[in-house]
């Protein structure tokens, strides 16, 4: 169940001046990301999780790092307070909890749509997926894309997604909002795109 609520905080407020796109912006947008998603082979960056739950006084904060390369390989690791890893692998998952290592197999359903998930957000690819509806916001720095799940699964556990691009159409900003209006947010940092990544980052 840890594991799982990990994978869900992967998918994360500030007073923004937002203005919706037109039909005709949107569609730009989206052919921006749909021509940038391809050049994107590896990205590296450092990220700040903030969980907000209204009965804490305190939003709980994580810190870590993340690796992606494609097709599907990402190494997502807390590194303060605690240290966490999960390494995905196509239809695996390897978990690190403070040196217990185990393995799940993603095979069903719920897995695989978290999984591409997470690496959806972070390549952009995934406004033709069906379970979401979409639409898109331009705030002062960034254009906020909105995901509202229509797959009923996916519904027990996530409200809504919000998406922040920078002017490189590379994710900078992630907010999972729940059926109970709790949240996780996370905030890339450091980001490098198309480097080299070491292979050690997918093995434990």
């Amino acid at each position: 169940m840890k594991t799982l609520f990990l994978l869900l905080s992967l998918c994360a407020p500030f007073v923004l001046i937002a203005q919706p796109l037109t039909a005709e912006q949107s569609a730009q947008f989206k052919a921006q990301l749909i021509a940038k998603t391809p050049t994107l082979q590896t990205m590296q960056a450092d990220f700040q999780q903030k969980k907000h739950l209204d009965f804490m006084s305190k939003d709980i904060e994580t810190f870590g790092k993340m690796a992606f390369a494609k097709p599907s390989q990402l190494n997502w690791q807390y590194t303060k307070p605690y240290q966490y890893r999960i390494i995905f692998q196509k239809d695996n998952i390897t978990v690190n909890d403070a040196g217990k290592v185990s393995q799940i197999n993603a095979d069903n359903k719920a897995f695989k749509k978290i999984n591409n998930l997470i690496i959806g957000t972070i390549t952009g690819d995934m406004f033709n997926d069906k379970a979401f509806t979409v639409s898109y916001t331009k705030t002062d720095k960034s254009t906020l894309v909105k995901l509202l799940p229509t797959d009923k699964k996916l519904l027990k556990y996530i409200g809504e997604i919000e998406l922040y691009f920078g002017a490189d159409c590379i994710v900078e900003r992630v907010k999972l909002i729940q059926p109970s209006k709790d949240y996780t947010e996370i905030l890339f940092s450091n980001k490098k795109l198309n480097a080299n990544i070491d292979e050690t980052n997918f093995t434990m």
